[in-house]
């Protein structure tokens, strides 16, 4: 028993691998983006999990610092690779954006080697991390400005690639089942344009990870990576008919923010769901539903200015990847 227990033990630690995709500042400094390699049974398929892609969504940071403990290498059938947070600069200012450039990495894939910081970044992870995967799995929260429900989606478009990335959004089951809009420079856009599923999450925000948010992300992963055979028992999935689309609405000016509708509530064509007042408390502004729909994002930083987003709103739309109910 306990050679046995060595040899598990050694399997172990030579199947997990803890290191950084590391990349030189303009100024010289070199910077490290960690990341977790757990290599099983089989090298194929090779997922690659992604959080922090903005330094205020910790729920995703999280998620993968605690799967990268309890994911055992002799349970997979592939190679999984975690990413917690891949912009540290912006993690360790606790922002959104890298304070070095204040450019957006979600805007900005695949980067470039030789271009501003943020772009390294991108260009980093790409060359590093998620180039030659099999499936991306993007993790994002609303930040510390805003709270959002549950979703986890797709990249609209009527192709294998986005077949294959609308099964196993459905798979990774969030509340709502999501298409995003083609967004380039977005990671799992550049995914979708090199043929590579991908899945885009979110979950919570305000800039804090509650257990829930955490346990959903985790949970998630494993049944996304059920269906992709990396782990068992198989997980058989079903593409739902319908899909959540959004719309922003942005603050009409600047002034502090009152919102009048929750997060998660069905409203009204022509109702009101939010004020805008001056600091003489004049309301300056409104904002009105445009048609029947759900909110599906909430600004909650009550400090507002002109074209901030305060809302997504959600309504549902025949999904492009449906053809029939046994289309699995």
């Amino acid at each position: 028993m306990n050679r046995a227990f060595g040899d598990t033990e050694r399997f172990e630690r030579e199947t997990v691998q803890h290191a950084t995709a590391g990349f030189p500042l303009p100024n010289g400094t070199r910077v490290g983006i960690p990341l977790v390699r757990i290599f099983g049974q089989c090298p194929q398929p090779r997922v690659v999990i992604v959080a922090g892609v903005h330094g205020d969504e910790l729920v995703g940071p999280r998620a993968l610092v605690e799967l990268a403990q309890e994911l055992a290498p002799r349970d997979l059938h592939g190679t999984v690779v975690l990413v917690p947070s891949a912009n540290p600069l912006a993690f360790a200012a606790g922002q959104r954006r890298a304070p070095e450039d204040d450019i957006d990495l979600n805007r900005i894939f695949p980067g470039k080697g030789g271009g501003s910081t943020t772009e390294r970044i991108a260009h980093s992870l790409v060359t590093s991390a998620v180039g030659s995967a099999d499936m991306i799995i993007d993790l994002h929260s609303a930040g510390r400005e805003g709270d959002l429900v549950p979703l986890s989606g797709f990249r609209e478009a009527r192709t294998d690639c986005a077949h294959r990335s609308a099964l196993a959004a459905a798979a990774f089951g969030l509340e709502h089942y999501w298409m995003m809009r083609w967004a380039p420079g977005t990671l799992s856009t550049w995914a979708n344009q090199q043929g590579i599923p991908a899945v885009g999450c979110e979950v919570g925000g305000r800039g804090t990870a509650t257990r829930e948010q955490i346990d959903l992300y985790m949970a998630g992963v494993v049944r996304c990576l059920r269906h992709l055979g990396v782990l068992d028992p198989p997980l058989e999935v079903t593409l739902p008919p319908k899909v959540w689309t959004q719309e922003y609405l942005t603050a009409p000016c600047d002034g502090l923010l009152e919102v009048l509708v929750e997060l998660g509530q069905d409203v009204a064509s022509g109702e009101t769901l939010a004020c805008v007042r001056d600091l003489w408390g004049n309301v300056c502004g409104e904002i009105t539903a445009p048609q029947d729909c759900k909110i599906m994002y909430t600004r909650t930083h009550q400090s507002v200015q002109t074209g901030e987003n305060v809302f997504w709103l959600g309504r549902e739309e025949d999904n492009p990847c449906y053809s029939s109910p046994s289309n699995t």
